[in-house]
């Protein structure tokens, strides 16, 4: 029989080879008797004799082969990673997000290797990389003053609530549109699925409220907010606690800091106090943590048609996070803790 390359034969075939030689030697069968009878040359015969002989049976099973080496080591692994900590636009890209073909291009400039896109996924993948979608954050943001707030106005907001055993609550507005967010669902691959919605525009201005203590108070405007509509506001809260003193704190939009505003305010100085967030500093408010809920969670692929099916479909969901003090608590937790 022509000897054929053990190359040429399937791993789990070569594998049972393996252990039938052992079994052909106990029998009184020769070398060169196996060699023939499988087609492998005499010396993998001899070899797997003495390998079972000093290593025992278990040595002859297939192992799992090694592949290639790869081609981005340990210390490229975290070359790439600290690139990834910092906008592209530092390494001379347009903008600031990173994908594949970036990363390919800076490879082959900085550690001098070429790395196909597939191949860079599956290893970026690998590293518990994952493509992601970024948060938007103000180019005005001014983190100096964010620290300043952290560092003295928190203290002073947490001082004065606890001389005054006050009600503390984040307040906030955002638009709710017509059209609504699409959420994902499972489709067959390729073929994308329709959702119908609405294609009529228009929405509702929603102000809340939201305290540690998990309780919210919210109303829906058909108009911008204007100075006397957040006044209202900050009574209706003080409505709800008629015994209470109201620590309010907020961003410094129009209607929050007009004169009117703290007119009231300061007629109204034994009961309620207003504190104002930097600039641009959303992630402190976690008043905000309601709309990304209400709007990804609660209103998503909604099926209202018009401005007044949407609007008691609006109301009746604040009211369904009113009505659960453990989902307020939870996203108010930045409130006990700021970063």
């Amino acid at each position: 029989m022509k000897k054929r390359s053990k190359g040429n034969i399937p791993r789990e075939a070569l594998e049972q080879y393996r252990f039938q030689t052992l079994v052909l030697r106990n029998k009184g069968w020769k070398i060169d008797e196996i060699s023939e009878a499988f087609g492998v040359h005499r010396c993998s015969v001899s070899h797997w004799c003495t390998k079972a002989k000093r290593y025992g049976k278990k040595s002859l099973k297939m192992r799992k082969a090694r592949g290639a080496e790869p081609k981005l080591n340990k210390d490229d692994k975290k070359e790439i990673i600290s690139w990834l900590r910092k906008p592209a636009m530092e390494f001379g890209f347009e903008t600031p997000l990173w994908d594949c073909k970036r990363i390919q291009t800076i490879i082959k400039k900085e550690l001098n290797k070429n790395i196909s896109i597939s191949n860079l996924w599956e290893t970026l993948r690998r590293w518990n990389l994952t493509p992601q979608k970024p948060e938007k954050e103000a180019l005005e943001k001014n983190p100096a003053a964010v620290r300043k707030w952290l560092k003295e106005d928190w203290p002073k907001i947490e001082k004065h609530r606890r001389k005054w055993q006050a009600m503390l609550y984040f307040q906030d507005e955002s638009g709710v549109s017509l059209i609504p967010v699409l959420g994902k669902t499972w489709a067959k691959k390729g073929k994308t699925p329709k959702i119908k919605v609405t294609g009529h525009k228009g929405g509702f201005c929603v102000t809340s409220a939201i305290s540690p203590a998990g309780r919210m108070v919210f109303r829906i405007e058909n108009h911008t907010i204007h100075a006397e509509d957040h006044i209202d506001f900050l009574k209706q809260i003080m409505r709800q606690h008629p015994y209470r003193k109201i620590i309010v704190i907020e961003d410094n939009a129009k209607p929050h800091i007009a004169k009117a505003v703290r007119n009231f305010v300061n007629e109204n100085k034994n009961k309620i106090a207003v504190y104002y967030l930097p600039t641009y500093s959303p992630d402190l408010n976690p008043d905000e943590k309601v709309w990304k809920y209400l709007k990804n969670v609660k209103l998503k692929a909604h099926q209202a048609r018009n401005k007044e099916e949407f609007k008691p479909l609006v109301k009746a969901k604040m009211q369904s996070i009113q009505m659960k003090p453990d989902t307020i608590k939870s996203l108010s937790i930045a409130s006990a803790h700021p970063r």
